[in-house]
């Protein structure tokens, strides 16, 4: 009984070992790096076994800390000149440090010493896969072909595979692998995922969405499904979505990686979390050099209304990194500064003016660019620096005529010339030629205002300013003789009296357009019938005018037509 009681007891002990290995290596492919390496450095310590010390030095193979590998491979051969896995270990690190005649030697010698072993087949082939520059697909998949050969349901060996076929870019050979991966190991979240990636580089984006999801569903704490998914949805555009994901795979990763930290900040500030793409930037702080971290400050503090800090870090970013800099940056440092003087009482600053044109002229993106220019008229506009407001205007418009704002755009244009030309005044010798200057800007803006009316036919304003423009244009007496404004005064008044919803908003415009067709209808056309109408309509819509009341008899003479209402949009 004593003897049946310490074989089972032995038994015990290694299932423990070999699960307790297994458990490791499952932390590996979920990527929880810092639990696995806790987790080896123990075994190694408690029991210093050539295996324990594959097995640690495999684990800082796998993070790229070759130095730590070769010593942990070198301890477990000092420990059994014969363990064939330390060796190939040793080989490993050859190969990652690029010695590839070293590691195709000790290569060579553990095959022929283990050819039977599939462990060791499968490891020697799976080294040919880990380092990129350094890989030999060819060799790798002999190698795998052997290991499977002699153990079929040695999934990873499979996995490996896979891996090697995708390194020569065979993505339906390479699905096969991980299928068969599958049938030796079912729901084996590492194979769906690797299908998933294959899926993604095809860009087969549903089917890819798939595997990742049945990566989970055979594995919650499967991390790298959730970083593949989050990239899958970043390229999506559903950056919420992204980030949440990415938050995922942090959490059941425990990553303190400070690249994978700096990624998942940057989905969190596509996602328009500013708030926390700045704890997670706060986080960086002295453990990454990235320069693109002073863009995502610049950028977000100006998003959370920081405005001085913007505009330290953005200087800062493209005195650093000039070469890097995009139209964005110079965008919303021209959009802070610009910001700090309006909170300053001033309409605009021009420094930020030359920064936000200097950023839409960076731009590759023509309706990027399009849009900036537009921002730059509306800004400009406000202030009343019309030449600037035009130039910004049309150059959106040429770079995107078929934007969904281009009613607006042309609209605003046609204002920036009306207005250009209502502060036009002629004095001394050449009051002539400014005369003149200042009618060809009202028939321009004329001109634009009738893109407006066939864009929009519909839309009222676009007619009112034609007739304003017009009637600016030209002697106002010539004007109602020939009735030059005339046609375009009708028509929005036939629009307008439409409107159903609010005939208040009108008001201002009533007050220009019924007057002008009363005169028109009475001194021109005659009609003394349609001129009363006129007026009434007018006395309608504003009950205390002065100037229907007198027309119909109920109060002092009446004055001429006013030039135009305010420019307005409506």
């Amino acid at each position: 009984m004593k003897l049946v009681a310490l074989v089972f007891g032995v038994l015990a002990f290694i299932n423990v070992q070999a699960q307790t290995i297994q458990d490791g290596l499952a932390l590996i492919h979920t990527e929880r790096y810092n639990e696995a390496g806790q987790l080896f450095k123990k075994l190694a310590e408690g029991t210093p076994s050539p295996e324990n010390q594959y097995y640690l030095g495999y684990y800082y193979v796998k993070t790229n800390q070759l130095d730590e590998a070769q010593k942990a491979f070198e301890k477990g051969v000092s420990l059994e000149d014969k363990s064939y896995l330390n060796q190939v270990g040793l080989g490993t690190v050859a190969l990652g440090k690029g010695d590839k005649a070293k590691a195709k030697t000790i290569f060579e010698e553990a095959e022929k010493k283990k050819k039977k072993e599939a462990e060791v087949l499968y490891r020697i082939g799976e080294a040919y896969t880990l380092f990129e520059k350094n890989s030999d697909p060819a060799e790798a998949i002999r190698l795998l072909d052997e290991a499977v050969k002699r153990d079929k349901n040695l999934a990873d060996a499979y996995i490996s595979k896979g891996d090697a076929l995708m390194l020569r870019n065979e993505g339906g050979a390479a699905a096969t692998a991980y299928e068969y991966a599958l049938t030796a190991k079912p729901n084996y979240a590492v194979a769906h995922n690797r299908i998933g990636e294959i899926y993604l580089r095809g860009k087969n984006y549903n089917l890819a969405l798939e595997n990742y999801k049945k990566a989970i569903e055979a594995d919650p704490n499967f991390a790298p499904a959730y970083k593949d998914l989050a990239e899958l949805y970043y390229l999506g555009q559903k950056y919420k979505q992204a980030a949440e994901n990415f938050d995922l795979f942090m959490q059941k990763s425990g990553s303190t990686d400070p690249e994978l930290e700096l990624r998942g900040t940057q989905f969190a500030f596509v996602a328009d979390d500013y708030a926390k793409a700045l704890q997670g930037l706060d986080k960086l702080k002295g453990r990454s050099n990235n320069p693109f971290i002073k863009r995502m400050y610049g950028w977000s503090y100006f998003k959370t209304n920081e405005t001085d800090k913007a505009i330290q870090s953005l200087d800062e970013f493209i005195k650093e990194v000039p070469d890097k800099v995009i139209g964005d940056d110079y965008k919303y440092l021209g959009r802070a500064l610009n910001q700090k003087a309006v909170a300053a009482g001033q309409p605009y600053d021009s420094t930020a003016l030359t920064y936000i044109l200097k950023g839409a002229s960076l731009d590759t993106n023509k309706v990027e660019a399009a849009v900036t220019y537009k921002e730059v008229g509306a800004l400009t506009y406000a202030a009343k620096d019309y030449d600037k407001a035009i130039d910004a205007y049309a150059k959106g418009i040429a770079l995107d005529s078929s934007a969904k704002t281009i009613i607006n755009d042309y609209y605003y244009l046609g204002l920036s010339y009306f207005q250009k030309a209502s502060r036009t005044i002629a004095s001394g010798a050449d009051s002539a030629q400014i005369l003149q200057a200042k009618r060809a800007l009202n028939i321009k803006a004329d001109s634009i205002f009738s893109i407006v009316t066939v864009k929009s036919p519909e839309w009222p304003y676009g007619y009112y300013w034609r007739g304003v423009a017009l009637y600016n244009a030209y002697d106002r007496q010539e004007n109602i003789d020939k009735g030059i404004s005339a046609p375009h005064y009708a028509k929005f008044a036939e629009i307008a009296e439409k409107d159903t919803t609010d005939q208040g908003k009108y008001k201002g415009f009533y007050k220009v357009v019924y007057p002008y067709l009363a005169f028109y209808s009475s001194s021109t056309l005659k009609d003394d019938a349609k001129s009363k109408e006129y007026w009434n309509k007018l006395l309608k819509a504003d009950p205390e005018n002065v100037n229907a009341k007198e027309a119909l008899g109920l109060s002092a003479p009446a004055a001429q037509p006013a030039a135009a209402a305010p420019a307005k949009k409506k």
